[in-house]
């Protein structure tokens, strides 16, 4: 990096936003919670010429889905507590889920933001912030408080910065990685339908395997 700016400016830190991961589920709480007690009960029960676990069955239904939901939800407030977008005495720092620093230049090394499109299953708008010295970050601005994000971007375009807001527009891949290189997306994202297809895979082994616990237990 180079020398470092002086900024007398307040700092701005940018909590990680849960709310488009909250709101399906929240959603669907109700369905879930009766699918789940219509499952556990007829596990339990038995239907038709099959016999049921009885309360083992009960028990290992419940688990089945109450243990990916805690799962789901520590993992919600892992990147709530994690997960942060800071400008501090001229000092840009991003640090993911894990709380580890994945961006760390200074605020007169930014060289643009980049809005762009590319070919991602439901929102496709990201933002790209490139430096001079780091690899390019890219952003899905819904994941992130939406206020102090506006502000912080606001910094990033005034002086010292100054940094160009460019619209992309719409970027294939080899587009995407040949005007960004180093830019990491998730590969569930770059490879969408080949992600759905193992979930689903795993989903049927998943509930297999709890099925067939409760008749061991």
């Amino acid at each position: 990096m180079s020398e470092k700016t002086d900024s007398s400016d307040v700092p701005i830190r940018v909590r990680a936003d849960n709310k488009v991961y909250k709101a399906p589920l929240l959603g669907g709480a109700l369905p879930i919670g009766l699918g789940t007690v219509r499952i556990a009960l007829r596990l339990a029960n038995g239907r038709g010429n099959s016999p049921g676990a009885g309360w083992p069955g009960l028990i290992v239904a419940i688990l089945a889905v109450v243990v990916p939901l805690v799962w789901f939800a520590g993992g919600l407030a892992l990147r709530r507590v994690k997960a942060a977008i800071t400008l501090e005495d001229g000092v840009l720092s991003v640090r993911n889920l894990w709380g580890r620093v994945v961006l760390l230049t200074l605020e007169s090394d930014v060289t643009g933001l980049h809005y762009v499109r590319i070919p991602v299953d439901g929102h496709k708008h990201r933002l790209v912030i490139t430096s001079l010295e780091d690899t390019p970050l890219v952003l899905d601005t819904r994941l992130w408080e939406e206020e102090p994000l506006q502000r912080l971007l606001g910094r990033l375009t005034a002086s010292p910065a100054q940094a160009p807001v460019r619209q992309q527009g719409t970027l294939t891949w080899p587009q995407f990685r040949a005007r960004f290189p180093g830019a990491r997306v998730p590969w569930r994202q770059v490879h969408f339908w080949w992600f759905t297809i193992l979930v689903v895979i795993l989903a049927i082994a998943y509930i297999a395997f709890f099925v067939n616990l409760s008749y061991f237990l």
